[in-house]
């Protein structure tokens, strides 16, 4: 019965565990629920935040109900928001869970402002676009983890905008009942396993029993109990453990000879054990110590501030060979019998000498001194951190020094916390991704190649502005009038790029292109006014051979742009700017020993000594005044900066006598100036740019890393 039971049992157990995994898995019930959004007024723009998948939860695609075409773009929120600005739009941000009675929705609003905007096809700030017709199921995925991450619907910019949205939602399913089946499972089982090992176990023991009772011999009970009686007599018949006290007497004639003796005996011995004692208390030197030994002595580590007593046979204050100050003598102690010292005795009278102690007044001492030593061992713990050596040794001058020191310190410490309140605060990644900055590129250099064939600066314009559309401007102009040298051509890779970390605009970044008929790489400066313009080129320079721009990628974070003006690295960038064109002037300028030496400086300069001596009839001489606003400064990561600016070198030509002649042999100027001789005053002006390097630190040089220029006008002076 007991097998069947246990069998039963484990049937039962099996079929429940069976039933119950099912239901949690292969039967479990899915129920999966469409949250959509609710009709809101239609607008321009639609805005989806992240909010509305939920990888966690495995909530990664949602559908776009849309009926025709329209533009999807994904770019950073902060991006979004900053083109979407006041315009009319709808805003969809997250899932709501239902409930028993409501189901899942999608939250969706409606945000008043302009109806129409600009057309947002092809702005730099999306990272990738797509053109979807009719619904689309799309599939979240960012870029990276640099940011939260949005996308932004759109037709024309004057059309309604697809809002209608659809994400399926699973709902929360009761699993009760497979949990219970499962658990009520395992206990049957194991109930099963318990009955058999107890029928197991029974049919062992009566196997046991009936194999005694063939096997063994039966003792009847009358002889057991016998046998039983007559081992408790013999138990009682032996004795009981015992100990007698034993008292040990002192032996015959010990006290006698302890109390034999003569008095005078008696106080010889004791006058020598005194001595003996006394001999224990001094070390080698002479000197008291204590006996570590005696029961009565209490042992005092060491502590610092605390002074032992004076031992007997010391020289203390007042003796023979150490000066006693006059403020001690008013505290000294009175002679002997005097009622300072009766009063004293009374005091130590009072209080009592320890029990079984030899010498009370040294004990007393003793006691108290080790009483202040522990004190101020609790003391010194007390205060953790304290230098009480340092404190207990420092002289007043020593004192002074600490303070004046500490107070150099902390002016320092104020004088690095005004520096670094003019830095601006930097974000952890660019504004621009590595594919962005690539696909801006591309298109600037697809419309400067049109404009380099047609030699037309109005075709620049879309992508080229500043000192960059300037240049070419004359480029194209030079071109006409003598077949010089076209201008040079831009290269599309980015091989290091310094991009703004700061999301607020103006943005800037700073490229190192290369094209592939140059050996020589390009600084490039673009820049984005505002967030519904496009990325333009503004600056354009050749580097100098040998130069090495800082190893930057495109996508790193901590770079913003700072005022030309700021003092934020060793030189605030107009000033760096200024003081190294003048030095180009002037190979004599002071602002030299701070410019790290360059064969371009080194070759203008000569260029410019050899004119002056060559022109005997003409006085010469070169300023470069800096074009005012034209300054772009990023910050770096390690502080330095870099500067890029533009300035209108004039090359002064003076006639010494009247009638002095100025002959311009160059096509060029001599058409710009209307006239190949003059016997007035020149000004020849040529429009250069320069990119510097200032560093963080006072101990480095400011480098020039590339300078360009072109003719741009011939001044007489009448």
């Amino acid at each position: 019965m007991r097998f069947l039971s246990s069998i039963l049992a484990f049937l039962l157990g099996l079929a429940a565990l069976a039933a119950g995994i099912g239901l949690l898995s292969v039967w479990a019930p899915q129920e999966v629920s469409t949250a959509q959004t609710s009709e809101v007024e239609e607008a321009p723009l639609t805005v989806i935040t992240d909010g509305v998948v939920d990888p966690e939860q495995g909530r990664e695609e949602f559908t776009i109900e849309a009926e025709g075409e329209f533009t999807i773009a994904l770019a950073r929120l902060d991006d979004i928001d900053a083109w979407v600005d006041d315009a009319a739009h709808v805003r969809i941000t997250g899932v709501e869970e239902g409930s028993a009675e409501e189901p899942p929705s999608v939250v969706a609003e409606h945000v008043d402002g302009e109806a129409q905007v600009p057309d947002p096809s092809g702005s730099d700030l999306w990272v990738a676009t797509e053109i979807a017709e009719g619904s689309l199921e799309y599939r979240w995925v960012a870029p990276d983890d640099s940011g939260d991450w949005g996308l932004m619907l759109f037709r024309d910019g004057e059309e309604a905008a697809p809002a209608a949205v659809a994400v399926e939602v699973e709902q929360p399913v009761d699993r009760t009942l497979g949990i219970a089946l499962s658990v009520a499972g395992a206990l049957l089982i194991l109930l099963a396993l318990l009955l058999f090992y107890r029928a197991m176990a029974a049919r062992r023991r009566e196997r046991d029993v009936l194999a005694a009772a063939y096997d063994g011999e039966v003792v009847p009970e009358d002889a057991q109990e016998a046998e039983g009686a007559d081992v408790e007599d013999a138990g009682a018949s032996e004795p009981t453990d015992a100990t007698p006290a034993t008292t040990i007497t002192p032996a015959a004639g010990e006290e006698s000879e302890a109390s034999s003796g003569t008095p005078a005996d008696a106080e010889a011995a004791d006058r020598a054990e005194i001595d003996e004692e006394d001999a224990d208390d001094k070390d080698v030197d002479g000197e008291e110590v204590m006996d570590l030994t005696s029961e009565e002595t209490t042992v005092i580590p060491a502590t610092p501030g605390v002074e032992e007593s004076p031992a007997d046979g010391e020289t203390t204050a007042g003796s023979e060979g150490v000066p006693v100050r006059e403020e001690d003598d008013e505290t000294a102690p009175a002679p002997a019998g005097t009622p300072d010292e009766d009063l004293a005795a009374e005091d130590l009278a009072a209080e009592g000498p320890a029990a079984d102690s030899q010498e009370p007044g040294r004990r007393s001492f003793w006691w108290r001194s080790s009483s202040v030593a522990v004190l101020a061992a609790v003391a010194v713990t007390a205060v953790p951190g304290a230098d009480v050596t340092g404190s207990l040794r420092a002289s007043p001058e020593e004192a002074d020094e600490q303070s004046d020191e500490q107070a150099e310190e902390e002016l320092d410490d104020a004088d690095a916390e005004d520096a670094g309140a003019d830095v601006p605060e930097a974000g952890e990644y660019s504004v621009l991704l590595e594919s962005q900055l690539q696909h801006i590129l591309e298109d600037i250099v697809e419309v400067v190649e049109a404009g380099d064939e047609d030699q037309d600066a109005e075709v620049l314009e879309e992508r080229v502005d500043g000192n960059a559309l300037e240049v070419r401007e004359l480029t194209y102009r030079n071109q006409e009038i003598s077949d010089a040298a076209g201008p040079e051509p831009i290269g599309s890779a980015p091989l290091a790029a310094a991009v703004t970390s700061s999301t607020e605009f103006p943005r800037q970044a700073v490229v190192i292109t290369r094209h592939e008929e140059s050996e020589i790489p390009q600084v490039l400066v673009i820049e984005q006014d505002s967030p519904r313009e496009n990325y333009r080129l503004t600056q354009a320079v050749m580097m100098m051979p040998g130069t090495e721009f800082p190893a930057i990628a495109a996508e790193e974070g901590g770079i913003v742009p700072v005022d030309p003006e700021a003092e934020v690295a060793r030189f605030a960038p107009d000033y760096a700017m200024i003081r190294t064109a003048v030095f180009l002037n002037n190979r004599e300028y002071y602002f030299g020993a701070h410019v790290e030496d360059n064969p371009y400086i080194e070759d203008l300069q000569s260029y410019q000594e050899e004119v002056r001596e060559a022109a005997a009839d003409v006085e010469i001489s070169y300023t470069r005044p800096l074009v005012e606003g034209s300054t772009t400064a990023l910050r770096l990561p390690d502080g330095s900066v870099l500067a890029v600016g533009s300035f209108d070198s004039t090359m002064q030509l003076r006639p010494l006598e009247p009638g002095d002649q100025i002959i311009f042999e160059d096509e060029t100027l001599a058409e710009l100036a209307g006239t190949q001789t003059t016997t007035a005053d020149a000004d020849v002006i040529n429009r250069e740019s320069m990119i510097l390097h200032i560093p963080a630190e006072d101990e480095d040089q400011v480098v020039l890393l590339g300078v360009h220029d072109i003719v741009s006008d011939v001044n007489i002076l009448d």
